[in-house]
């Protein structure tokens, strides 16, 4: 298998997580996280966010500061201590006030943003559009004929270039500083944002998932990187590396009798029961090069794995065709999906580098 160069340097997780305290009253939330997340709930942000008198709390510093005595008189039967939330990054101190110290947006908030979106967005729409035949002139060095080129479009504008390059773009050039919260092999920022019932996200494509990436790997690791997108109705999305940590119950009915087939297992590394598992991922790696590569026929592809794995071979085949990797011809198989190697990082770079022309000049 021919070297993946990392394009992804660290997981990029962004769940959009539909949340709602205990009462009624409260207003629902979006939430997720930018980063690397890490395994424990104790060490989650979120953990803390859906708790009713967190909650409270927050709701109360929407208004302003307040005192670490009225926050504590808040949180006094909620077993959360004000010293969770300042860890967690959620509040911060400042001479004996409480400040909200992360991204919390109210609906106010939320408005002023679906109105600036709704104002600037076509600019930003017209500003590809204008580069539209020097991007396909790029995208048309990707050699594999049966991967359409706007899927191809899709995964390295929307997916590389908008919601993850553009990122440490928007950094460098002082448009945002993460806020993050860091602790062994994990960093993450969490956002939270107060849902307007009558506005839609659907086609946002905020949320995505990236593995293996650095420390994060296999043992022993493996140099390619899963990654999907998606926007805040997909979850949980049929592809990898998502579908690895799903339980039978959380996949469509195609894709669960395959897997099913294919057999389940339990994952130390995730702490789930009767999943695909992460291992697994290995070899729907090795199937995929193999076919970028040119092994077509059942044959020569299975070939590519090792010997003990190759009984499970054909199984493997129909769950990637089912997940619309693959399209099947009798004991034939294409990409349809884009699977990008290291003969790639020349296309790869000019699109993402005239991409981020383009957004910098937009705006500026």
């Amino acid at each position: 298998m021919r070297q993946m160069n990392k394009f992804l340097l660290t997981i990029f997780v962004s769940f959009p997580f539909f949340t709602n305290a205990a009462s009624p009253a409260t207003p629902h939330f979006a939430s997720g996280y930018v980063g690397t997340i890490p395994t424990s709930p104790d060490e989650r942000a979120k953990t803390y966010f859906d708790r009713p008198a967190v909650r409270q709390l927050l709701t109360a510093l929407q208004n302003g500061a307040v005192t670490i005595a009225r926050a504590n008189t808040v949180l006094s039967k909620s077993g959360t201590h004000l010293a969770d939330l300042e860890r967690m990054r959620l509040i911060t101190e400042s001479a004996g006030k409480l400040h909200i110290a992360f991204p919390y947006f109210t609906a106010a908030d939320m408005r002023n943003i679906h109105a600036a979106t709704a104002k600037y967005v076509p600019s930003l729409v017209a500003a590809y559009r204008a580069h539209e035949t020097e991007l396909s002139a790029m995208l048309a060095r990707y050699p594999v004929a049966t991967v359409s080129k706007k899927r191809l479009a899709f995964v390295l504008l929307a997916g590389f270039s908008l919601n993850l390059d553009a990122l440490d773009l928007l950094a460098r050039e002082g448009y945002r500083q993460p806020l993050l919260i860091t602790g062994p092999g994990w960093r993450y920022g969490f956002w939270a944002a107060e849902v307007e019932p009558n506005y839609s996200y659907r086609a946002y494509y905020w949320g995505s998932s990236s593995f293996p990436t650095d420390a994060q790997n296999l043992t022993p690791p493996v140099d390619y990187t899963f990654s999907s997108f998606g926007d805040p109705y997909s979850d949980p999305r049929m592809n990898f590396p998502d579908l690895l940590g799903l339980e039978p119950r959380q996949m469509t009915p195609p894709v669960r009798k395959i897997a099913q087939q294919l057999g389940l297992t339990d994952d130390p590394k995730l702490g789930l029961k009767n999943v695909i598992g992460l291992e697994r991922g290995r070899d729907f790696g090795t199937i995929l090069f193999a076919i970028r590569e040119g092994a077509h026929m059942v044959p020569q592809i299975c070939d590519a794995l090792p010997l003990a794995a190759r009984p499970d071979c054909g199984n493997e085949l129909a769950l990637l065709a089912t997940t619309h990797y693959l399209k099947q011809s009798g004991q034939r198989y294409e990409l349809i999906m884009p699977v990008l190697g290291s003969s790639d990082r020349p296309m790869m770079e000019a699109v993402l580098g005239l991409s981020r022309s383009v957004l910098k000049n937009w705006l500026a």
